[in-house]
């Protein structure tokens, strides 16, 4: 499925894949991503989007992708993933028991987990970081895991499914 939103003055669109057989009020898995496709050149980017997979343990409940228009760079992405992610999951009338959140990117990972010594630097990432905490505030637990880039191949190809064509 196919949606379209307007945020300010960029239009979003965003790939949608819903199982049929939700239970979102059990413990939740999440995997986000964000991908980057460049020139020829290898060095300028051509397009950026982001992607992120709900799953209850045994079944995937829903898959999301958003290209982006205007990045800054690849964490920020990834930032970004985890905000459009946390965001859908707020937009529900029922909490899950528990979210369990895992990413590919070791400093976001760190940043995000108030458990964590981490900071967050520039002005963006503080606005994403506050985001996404406030959207998993209702959320009785909530962890955070770091994982190897090969065990998220699902949020990588939401993320990569996003990317426009044009």
């Amino acid at each position: 499925m196919m949606t379209r939103s307007r945020r300010g003055f960029v239009l979003v669109y965003s790939y949608v894949s819903m199982s049929t057989s939700e239970d979102w009020s059990v413990p939740l898995l999440l995997y986000f991503d964000a991908s980057i496709l460049y020139a020829e050149d290898n060095a300028t980017p051509r397009s950026a989007a982001v992607g992120y997979v709900f799953e209850n343990g045994s079944a995937t409940l829903y898959t999301g992708s958003i290209p982006i228009d205007a990045f800054i760079s690849s964490a920020h992405l990834e930032y970004r993933a985890l905000v459009e992610a946390t965001r859908k999951l707020a937009e529900r009338t029922e909490s899950p028991r528990s979210l369990h959140i895992h990413g590919d990117a070791d400093d976001v990972i760190q940043t995000v987990d108030p458990s964590q010594p981490a900071s967050s630097g520039d002005r963006i990432t503080r606005r994403r970081v506050d985001r996404i905490r406030r959207y998993t505030e209702a959320i009785p637990v909530v962890t955070y895991r770091s994982i190897e880039r090969g065990h998220n191949t699902h949020a990588h190809e939401a993320a990569r499914a996003g990317h426009r064509s044009d």
